[in-house]
């Protein structure tokens, strides 16, 4: 600021220099100071700037506003796709959920069954092999009843009689026959 202040002086003194030529008048002017003022663009000004745009300026941002138009429904159009696509998921999944429950249910109810068969079946294995046992101890008392009475051992005498004598048989040694002793090779 000081430094506008000095040119202005530095006008005015130079003003006050000059001569004009003798014949002309002369307008005499007082020097004031000069108030800066911003440069920045005040809402005022702007507000007129957006009040009064112009032909070019308008088509312009038609442009723009039908792009960002046209980008919003294409935008549209895929988060729509999207949206049908993962309810068509959803769906099957929904489906998928139902038939799995109902398979398991059905599953449950089917090893239910089998349970109560199974302990059934193992009842039914016990009673049989208990009348089984019993119709075996039945058979062996009767097998018992209509077996004999045991044998009284016999009482047996030692014999008397004198052992018989079997007839030796000589064999000639002294004889090297080796057709003779050959059937013990074979």
């Amino acid at each position: 600021m000081a430094r506008k202040q000095s040119l202005s002086d530095l006008i005015q003194a130079e003003a006050q220099k000059f001569e004009p030529p003798a014949g002309e008048p002369t307008i005499e002017v007082s020097a004031q100071a000069v108030e800066e003022e911003d440069t920045k663009p005040t809402a005022e000004a702007s507000a007129t700037k957006r009040n009064n745009p112009t032909k070019a300026d308008l088509e312009v941002t038609i442009k723009e506003l039908q792009a960002n138009l046209a980008a919003s429904q294409q935008n549209e159009k895929t988060l729509q796709q999207e949206i049908a696509n993962l309810q068509s998921a959803l769906a099957e999944q929904k489906a998928a959920v139902e038939r799995v429950t109902k398979e398991l249910y059905e599953t449950k109810q089917t090893a239910l069954q089998l349970a109560e068969a199974n302990s059934q079946l193992i009842e039914e294995n016990k009673s049989v092999k208990q009348e089984q046992e019993a119709q075996l101890q039945k058979q062996q008392e009767k097998e018992k009843a209509k077996e004999p009475k045991p044998h009284q051992p016999v009482l047996y005498r030692k014999s008397h009689r004198t052992p018989e004598q079997y007839p030796v048989v000589q064999t000639n040694e002294s004889k090297d026959d080796f057709s003779s002793n050959t059937w013990l090779y074979d």
